[in-house]
């Protein structure tokens, strides 16, 4: 494609690069706007042209992108000799530096979500058991070489807390200096056994984050499978038995819970005295994507929708891109009460001073909190709003992939931004499962 073959009535907002939705190799991208929407659109010469819609307002992407923040480059990088993505470790073309590191503990679970990132069940069920505590420490010690203690550990699967020795991988991850260790789970553990959720503070967690995708039993019947509200409910009121705070983490799919946005947000703020965030996330379509998707759902329709439906305590622009990554990739704000009432920090900042008070060293759910904390000490905590807007193989765009903040550890202690570790081709499989010539 080349700018010759833009129609009239098409404005080129920029130029990329992503991958084939079909072979995952990479090929050229340009974003344009078409009226108000914005899309990418990229051709492939073995599989065709392909156009995928990124955003319903054209103006509030203009006004996303335009958030530009210092780049703090990631120490002691690998040489980047193939190009993005396949130089992963982080490379020398990386222009981010790691803020939340994921490390995978298990590929099992004891859930079979129809929507889920993670591999077909039929490798789940053929997958070796996760990284011994030798290993993990390897990993441990490899990431704190490259980040140090700052970042943010998020310990993930998988289902993390089928391992047994989960309280003994925090307690190791915390000797060797992390401050901040967090488990990604289900909720259905712990849920069931409050006893780990002490045993998992007394190790050292800093927190949970657990799906949370709505208020009503059939949004998980159709996304994970099977009702799990009361599950849900009782993992958060064991975790405020036990002083532990949650993240809740909605994953949205239009036809399904893209009307409960506002409904989360309110159940949140009743329960901050436990729910310290949330994060919404617009379904991505790695890995397996069972269920009927009637529109994809992007960072600026997840804005709109949230606004329309927080009864007048959030607008659009109350999110912010979040410096710590590419304005593409994440927007948050901070909901606080003050004088009775819940505001937005970003309604009580001026972007002057966010790019001012910007710590750069701050993970995604971080970034606003401890703005507020610096500049506004005599509030209470608040409420973390994150919305994670993910790539997959339709969407792929390797200038956001360089800016990438989140990582995947892998076995040698390589950082791997997480959209390249997940991607998989729109059948499902991953690179190194499509052979030459045969991707379907």
């Amino acid at each position: 494609m080349n700018t010759s073959e833009i129609p009239a009535d098409t404005v080129l907002l920029n130029s990329t690069q992503s991958v084939c939705p079909v072979c995952l190799a990479v090929v050229d991208a340009r974003i344009v706007a078409e009226g108000t929407t914005v899309h990418m659109e990229k051709e492939c010469p073995e599989h065709g042209r392909f156009r995928t819609y990124l955003s319903p307002d054209v103006e509030h992407y203009r006004w996303m992108d335009a958030f530009r923040f210092p780049f703090v480059k990631p120490e002691r990088p690998a040489p980047a000799l193939k190009g993005c993505p396949e130089d992963c470790g982080l490379c020398t073309a990386h222009r981010r530096h790691s803020t939340l590191v994921e490390i995978e503990l298990t590929q099992r679970c004891n859930l079979r979500c129809p929507v889920c990132f993670m591999a077909a069940e039929a490798l789940q069920a053929a997958a070796q058991p996760g990284p011994d505590l030798a290993a993990l420490e390897t990993m441990y010690r490899a990431i704190m070489g490259k980040t140090g203690p700052s970042t943010s550990i998020q310990l993930t699967g998988g289902e993390p807390t089928i391992r047994k020795d989960l309280p003994d991988i925090v307690r190791l991850g915390k000797r060797i200096g992390f401050e901040a260790i967090e488990v990604n789970t289900n909720g259905v553990v712990i849920a069931r056994n409050p006893e780990l959720v002490t045993e998992l503070l007394e190790a050292g967690i800093s927190g949970i984050y657990m799906q949370f995708d709505g208020l009503t039993s059939e949004v998980y019947d159709k996304i994970r499978g099977e009702d799990l509200l009361q599950i849900k409910q009782q993992a958060i009121e064991n975790c405020r038995k036990a002083g532990v705070q949650v993240v809740l983490a909605m994953t949205i799919i239009e036809g399904i819970n893209h009307d409960q946005l506002g409904a989360v947000l309110r159940f949140a703020l009743q329960n901050r005295d436990v729910i310290a965030g949330v994060a919404y996330q617009p379904a991505f379509g790695s890995g397996r994507f069972d269920v009927s998707n009637e529109r994809r759902l992007t960072m600026g329709d997840v804005a709109n929708l949230l606004a329309e439906q927080s009864n007048g305590i959030l607008t659009p622009y109350d999110l912010w891109p979040l410096g710590c990554s590419h304005p593409a990739c994440d927007s948050a704000t901070y909901i606080v009460e003050d004088q009775g009432r819940f505001r937005p920090l970003t309604g009580m900042i001026t972007t002057e001073e966010y790019v001012e008070h910007f710590d750069p060293d701050s993970p995604q759910g971080s970034v606003l909190p401890d703005i507020a904390d610096r500049m506004f000490p005599e509030l209470g905590p608040g409420l973390s709003i994150v919305v994670m807007s993910y790539m997959d193989a339709m969407n792929m765009d390797l200038k956001r992939l360089r800016e990438c903040s989140m990582t995947v550890a892998g076995p040698n202690g390589e950082l791997i931004p997480f959209c390249s570790y997940q991607l998989t081709n729109i059948h499902g499989k991953k690179r190194s499962e499509i052979g030459s010539g045969n991707a379907a």
